[in-house]
């Protein structure tokens, strides 16, 4: 038996009231959910990823082929770009020209971009030689693979860096009471 009656309504659990409540005719500035449900999505997205490599690595030296698990690493790095690609940020929410844009959003937009290329510049760099040390010193494919899956790491970077800093940087949503 249920433990609800017929009569009483279903609760519905805090985090899928979290990921549903955006969608409901909110203004842009609410859409994104408060500033700890979203730092705990960048968190997740690239922990997760961390744990994805790991896994990869772990199954490539096990099974000693690298094609099979390095697809695995590409078909998660795609999923992982294409939810922060749809992903309603400020980022990437408004489907308007940048003149429709209001200038709090595009300078919002333009220190994402800035602040990410500072970072994503030196990692590029890093994990340039870090793929070229790995591809000249160990043997047999794993140098392959460890290379790959820095590029993998670099590629998922480069796509989601902008939208995961608006993401962590951007404070809670304002409720109406608290503008008036």
């Amino acid at each position: 038996m249920s433990e609800h009656s017929p009569a009483e309504p279903k609760r519905i659990p805090s985090w899928y009231q979290q990921l549903a409540d955006p969608w409901h005719g909110q203004p842009l500035s609410n859409r994104v959910g408060s500033r700890r449900f979203r730092r705990r999505l960048v968190v997740g997205t690239f922990g997760g990823w961390l744990l994805i490599a790991a896994i990869v690595k772990l199954w490539s030296l096990n099974t000693g082929g690298w094609f099979i698990p390095l697809c695995a690493l590409g078909v998660a790095n795609s999923t992982i770009q294409l939810v922060w690609a749809w992903r309603r940020t400020y980022v990437n929410a408004p489907q308007l020209a940048d003149s429709e844009l209001d200038e709090r959003l595009v300078q919002i937009s333009n220190q994402a971009f800035r602040i990410a290329y500072r970072l994503f510049a030196p990692v590029v760099l890093i994990a340039w030689g870090l793929s070229l040390a790995a591809l000249a010193w160990q043997p047999n494919n794993q140098g392959q693979v460890n290379a790959l899956v820095i590029f993998f790491g670099a590629a998922l970077l480069a796509t989601t860096l902008p939208t995961a800093i608006v993401a962590w940087r951007e404070p809670d949503p304002q409720t109406p009471e608290e503008s008036a």
